[in-house]
């Protein structure tokens, strides 16, 4: 090979590093600019993995108080990664990696490292002591024990009732107890979110088609608008209806109807 040849080779192989070398430094551009996660000002930013989330919280008015020194009153309305700490990073119970002032003065996670799944029960029981911030507004007022099956006591760290808050007459005890017993969220944070957020429910509704009694008139006594002192006797219930209800997230949804007789009602409720 002539010298003349050679150059020119090394000329195309310095040309060929000039534009494609650069570009294989690094396969994402910014990965090596890192956050400050020292001290109170911790900029990680969840929104940026959990934007839908965010916006969620950012057209929320509540839990989005906090700041880089806690409870803020003033922030409200304003959603960051101090609301989000204030939820997946408040159980004591927990170790959370956190870094103290300084890149050398570190706790590493034990039982978890940037978050945990949280339970709305952790901030809104009686005794809210098992999270690192304020407690929230108390949701009790249930008694679950009564309303289940034998065998099926659902079993909760947390405080639904006490002497003052009992709870004896609350229609959703059974929706608490069960929303307990299912994993699919911790504790009872099924029947929260059902009720208390923008989130879409299915129900299928299992229960008695008809109410049944028989009516005699015992000692009648007639009066200007007809005669009276019926006696009502043999009360029982009969046959089973299956009703579909879906709410959508803005509140709205219809009910689809079918009793088990002939005429079948259906979107009765839209």
């Amino acid at each position: 090979m002539n010298l003349s040849k050679v150059l020119l080779l090394a000329v195309i192989v310095a040309a060929t590093g000039l534009v494609v070398l650069p570009n294989t430094v690094s396969l994402f551009a910014g990965q090596h600019y890192w956050y400050n996660i020292s001290g109170p000002g911790n900029q990680i930013p969840c929104q940026k993995c959990h934007a839908d989330v965010f916006e969620e919280l950012a057209l929320s008015n509540f839990h989005t108080h906090w700041g880089p020194n806690g409870w803020n009153p003033s922030s409200k309305g304003v959603a960051d990664q101090y609301d989000c700490a204030a939820c997946h990073r408040s159980n004591l119970s927990i170790q959370y990696a956190l870094v103290n002032g300084s890149v050398v003065k570190y706790q590493p996670g034990k039982q978890a490292h940037a978050a945990s799944v949280v339970a709305c029960m952790l901030c809104h029981q009686i005794n809210a002591s098992k999270a690192t911030w304020a407690p929230g507004f108390y949701a009790g007022g249930f008694n679950i024990t009564p309303f289940v099956k034998a065998g099926e006591i659902p079993k909760s760290p947390y405080k639904y009732s006490n002497a003052t808050y009992n709870g004896l007459y609350a229609a959703h005890n059974a929706f608490i107890a069960m929303a307990i017993k299912n994993n699919t969220l911790p504790d009872s944070t099924e029947a929260c979110i059902a009720c208390h957020t923008h989130v879409a429910v299915k129900i299928t509704w299992k229960h008695k088609r008809s109410l049944e009694f028989t009516v005699n008139i015992t000692n009648p006594v007639t009066l200007s608008n007809g005669v009276h002192n019926w006696n009502v006797s043999d009360w029982k219930v009969n046959g089973t209806a299956t009703a579909i209800s879906w709410g959508n997230t803005t509140g709205y949804g219809n009910t689809s109807y079918w009793s088990g007789w002939p005429g079948n009602v259906s979107n009765i409720y839209s």
